[in-house]
């Protein structure tokens, strides 16, 4: 079964997706008042990359988060498909994100 865990750190948040003992994927965010930065992504499956922006979105609008961002120089199409836009910057508004519909392939 695949977990998403957070680690807090002095600086951020880590999630780290782990199948088993084995971690799979993570994500690095900050969090800044009612924004969010995904400062690192490091995932090869793009549907474990749509779990662990999720799990991280989800637990940033639980600490009042509303906007989620990421630099396009680290994006991957998970967070696209999620509904991030911009040029440079790309964002969304969290809650239309985690309301977006699943893109697992799920019939």
């Amino acid at each position: 079964m695949i977990s998403f865990l957070p680690i807090e750190e002095e600086n951020g948040v880590v999630f780290r997706a782990v199948d088993g003992e084995n971690e799979i994927g993570r994500c690095r965010m900050i969090l800044n008042g009612y924004d969010i930065e995904f400062v690192s992504v490091e995932c090869d499956d793009d549907v474990i990359t749509e779990g662990l922006a999720r799990s991280a979105m989800n637990y940033a609008a639980n600490r009042m988060a509303y906007i989620a961002r990421i630099k396009k120089s680290i994006v991957k199409p998970a967070f696209i498909r999620l509904g991030f836009e911009g040029e440079e910057m790309l964002s969304v508004e969290i809650p239309q994100a985690l309301t977006s519909g699943c893109s697992c392939n799920h019939n």
